[in-house]
C-alpha cells in the first residue's frame, strides 16, 4: 500500500465557504454542517466559517462557538468589514480568524483590527504589481487570488497563476485563493479548464525550487500527482504551506473525498 504524505499538506487548508457561490448554503445549513464535522477525523483539514458583514449578527446568535472571517468583495465598503469584524472580536464564545478585503482605496484600514488580513488582487501584470506592496506589511498580510470564474471574469490562465506564485515567492508574501478548486487534480468542466488544489501545492513547490511552476498546474496524471505530493517531506510541508495558506471551498467535502479517492488521507469524512 503506497505511504500517507504528511498530514501538515493539509491542515486548515480548506476555508469554509458554504454560504458563497455557487454553494450557497444558508447560515443554519452552513453552521450545522461545521457542527456535524467537528470531531471527525477529518476535521483539522477545515479552516474558519466565511461569512460577509451582513450575515454577522445572526451568525452571533449561534450558541456552538464559531470561527469567523468576515470576507469584503470589491463592492463591499470597508466600513462595514471593520464594523462586522469588530463584533465577531468583541463577542464572547466566538473568535475572528481574520478578515478578506479586495485591493481598493482604503483598504488598509483593516490593519487596526489587529487580525491577519487577506487583500484580494486582479489576475494578471496589475496584480502582481501589487503584490510588492502588500509585501510590505508581510505577517499580518497574505495576497489573494481568485481562481474560479464569475460573471465577469474567467478562470485565470495557468500561465497568470503560475507567475502569481513566483512573484509570491519572489517579492516574500503568502497566499490564499479562491473559488474553482474543488478538485484535487486539473480537469476541465462546463466552465473549462480548472485548477487542481494538489497543482496548486506542486507549482508552489516549484516555484521555490525555480522549477516550472505551470506544468506542476496543470498535469492532470493523477498517478503522478499523488506519487509527487507522497515524495514531499515534512519541510517541504511546512515551506509549502507558509507560502500557499489556504483556499475557499463552498463544499469543504468536495476536496476531502478527492483526498481520500486518491489515497492521500486514510478517512472520509461525513
Amino acid at each position: 500500500m503506497p505511504s500517507l504524505p504528511t498530514r501538515t499538506l493539509f491542515t486548515q487548508l480548506v476555508d469554509d465557504a458554504a454560504v458563497f457561490p455557487p454553494g450557497n448554503f444558508s447560515l443554519s445549513e452552513a453552521i450545522d454542517r461545521r457542527s456535524a464535522r467537528r470531531g471527525t477525523p477529518a476535521s483539522d483539514f477545515v479552516g474558519p466559517l466565511l461569512l460577509p458583514p451582513r450575515l454577522i449578527d445572526e451568525a452571533l446568535e449561534d450558541h456552538s462557538g464559531l470561527v469567523i472571517a468576515v470576507i469584503g468583495r470589491k463592492e463591499t465598503p470597508i466600513a462595514q468589514v471593520v464594523e462586522a469584524a469588530g463584533q465577531v472580536a468583541d463577542a464572547s464564545g466566538h473568535a475572528l480568524a481574520g478578515v478578506e478585503v479586495a485591493a481598493v482605496d482604503g483598504w488598509e484600514r483593516v490593519l487596526d483590527l489587529e487580525v491577519p488580513v487577506a487583500v484580494e488582487v486582479p489576475a494578471g501584470a496589475a496584480g502582481r504589481e501589487l503584490l510588492p506592496t502588500l509585501a510590505e506589511y508581510s505577517g499580518q498580510v497574505v495576497a489573494k487570488l481568485r481562481t474560479g470564474s464569475t460573471p465577469t471574469t474567467a478562470v485565470p490562465s495557468a500561465a497568470d497563476t503560475a507567475a502569481f506564485i513566483a512573484e509570491c515567492v519572489n517579492v516574500g508574501i503568502a497566499f490564499k485563493l479562491t473559488g474553482g478548486l474543488h478538485r484535487a487534480i486539473a480537469h476541465t468542466t462546463d466552465g473549462g479548464d480548472q485548477f487542481g488544489f494538489l497543482g496548486i501545492l506542486l507549482g508552489v513547490h516549484a516555484a521555490l525550487l525555480g522549477n516550472d511552476v505551470v506544468a506542476a498546474l496543470t498535469t492532470r496524471d493523477a498517478t503522478s500527482v499523488g506519487d509527487q505530493i507522497r515524495a514531499l517531506s515534512e519541510a517541504d510541508a511546512v515551506t509549502i504551506r507558509n507560502v500557499f495558506t489556504s483556499f475557499g471551498c463552498c463544499d469543504v467535502l468536495d476536496p476531502i473525498h478527492d483526498l481520500a479517492d486518491l489515497g492521500l488521507v486514510p478517512e472520509r469524512t461525513i
